[in-house]
């Protein structure tokens, strides 16, 4: 004679009392399904709709944003001239600058010979080599340091005025998007809350659903099966 074998089968689920909710959530959840409720989407707010309006019309060509781009562009030419010694920092630069200022160096040369004359003629040197070229020497440091120092004024005038251009399109422009940026963050804050408020029955069906399986339910076990 044989023996035979055992087995046994251990099943685990919700109490009898539980399974007539868990049920019904189910029914609600597939409800919600077909409503395509898992599946909600929040549209775009008229606020931010209105804020990509005005975010699109700035920087859009010709626009304000372009203007300040341009305006600062510009403004480091200064620097670029700096860096290639062109322009204000070119090799001629003096030159030029002593050239176009030739009618104040005149004068001024003017006045400073006109100076020399008398001391050389008050002591009998007037027509000497040595008094016309000191006199020679005076008109032309007096013309060089003109020169320089206007020169320098108008480099730096450049490199402050370049800076300022800069720092200013910086905060012009943000100052010119901080209307649309505002409206933007109003108009987010609004789509989330609307994507909450359209979440909502997911969400409460997700917590009831985790709430099935808390201790606080609790659960019974069936076995079954064995015999000889």
């Amino acid at each position: 004679m044989g023996g035979g074998g055992n087995s046994q089968t251990s099943t685990t689920e919700l109490p009898a009392w539980a399974k007539p909710y868990v049920e019904s959530s189910l029914g609600s959840a597939v409800d919600l399904y077909k409503s395509g409720a898992y599946e909600n989407v929040a549209g775009m707010t008229p606020e931010q709709i209105s804020a990509f309006q005005k975010q699109k019309e700035l920087g859009g060509a010709g626009g304000v944003y372009d203007q300040i781009a341009a305006d600062s562009y510009g403004a480091t030419q200064a620097y670029r001239d700096a860096a290639s010694g062109s322009g204000l920092f070119g090799a001629d630069a003096l030159g030029q600058q002593t050239t176009a200022m030739k009618d104040s160096i005149g004068t001024a040369v003017g006045d400073i010979l006109g100076q020399q004359q008398g001391q050389f003629s008050r002591i009998g040197n007037l027509g000497g080599a040595r008094a016309q070229q000191s006199m020679d020497s005076s008109a032309m440091k007096v013309g060089g340091e003109m020169a320089a120092a206007e020169l320098a004024n108008r480099r730096q005038a450049a490199m402050s005025g370049a800076g300022g251009v800069l720092g200013a399109g910086n905060t012009l422009q943000n100052q010119f998007g901080a209307g649309a940026a505002t409206l933007g963050q109003v108009g987010t804050a609004i789509q989330q809350q609307n994507q909450n408020e359209g979440d909502a029955a997911y969400q409460g069906v997700q917590r009831l659903f985790g709430l099935y399986g808390s201790p606080a339910i609790g659960s019974t076990s069936t076995r079954t099966g064995g015999g000889k």
